[in-house]
């Protein structure tokens, strides 16, 4: 079993990931206020990239299914929530 990892996002991605998990599944608004803190271990860390990728299917993709900006910034969201 892998060693949960510790690591902060930047203020811009708490920013977004706070907003995106209130606005899809609010109930896990306890493991956003846990990054950073105490490791999240890899079940906490894949429901959290399933929100984001949620909102990322949603929001993040232009007409040719080509990512935004802000798909750019959601994918850069989902990899740094591997390391949390």
């Amino acid at each position: 079993m892998t060693e949960p990892i510790r690591s902060s996002l930047s203020h811009h991605m708490m920013t977004l990931l706070q907003l995106t998990v209130e606005r899809h599944v609010p109930e896990l608004l306890p493991l956003v206020d846990a990054v950073g803190k105490t490791p999240l271990n890899e079940t906490d860390r894949e429901a959290l990239r399933g929100v984001v990728l949620s909102e990322f299917l949603g929001s993040g993709l232009d007409s040719d299914d080509e990512p935004t900006s802000y798909g750019l910034e959601l994918e850069a969201l989902i990899d740094a929530l591997g390391h949390c």
